[in-house]
């Protein structure tokens, strides 16, 4: 989680590079290392599982930004019950709606030029980040949240 954590950090930075008038330019960075953060926090609890460590940079590689937002989107469309009882489900929630919150920001960031960003919006962003890896720490053993980590790889082909 080193990597995640340290692009969480970074993200704060960017934000608070130019307290009294920031350039877009560090707003949009700080959203967009933000989203990576949480990308990169979930590949990185995905390929620990992997038993052989050096191919693990390698099976991450695999997972895809859209795959990943499939799968979190039937994370949020599932009833909180059918998931698991109590604060667990609550937590998986918060972790996959962040995810695809932050990835929609991270795209308007990147490539809505037009659009301009806030202080108040980029902290927006990065608190819900914060949360969403307190989140994930909290669950990251349970089994559903592993689950949830596996269909971040996307639905499996059918073999024809």
């Amino acid at each position: 989680m080193a990597y995640a954590d340290d692009l969480l950090k970074l993200a704060k930075q960017l934000a608070q590079l130019e307290p009294t008038n920031p350039r877009q330019a560090c707003l949009r960075r700080s959203v967009s290392t933000a989203y990576y953060a949480l990308f990169h926090l979930l590949i990185s609890e995905a390929t620990a599982n992997w038993g052989q460590p050096e191919l693990r940079s390698e099976l991450g590689r695999i997972f895809e930004h859209g795959k990943m937002k499939n799968a979190s989107l039937k994370i949020k469309k599932k009833n909180p019950s059918s998931l698991h009882e109590g604060a667990v489900s609550n937590h998986l929630q918060k972790v996959a709606d962040t995810f695809i919150q932050v990835q929609q920001r991270r795209e308007e960031a990147d490539y809505d030029i037009g659009k301009e960003w806030a202080s108040t919006d980029v902290d927006a962003v990065i608190n819900a980040v914060t949360t969403a890896f307190e989140s994930w720490r909290t669950i990251r053993d349970e089994p559903i949240a592993q689950a949830y980590l596996v269909s971040l790889l996307g639905k499996r082909q059918r073999a024809e």
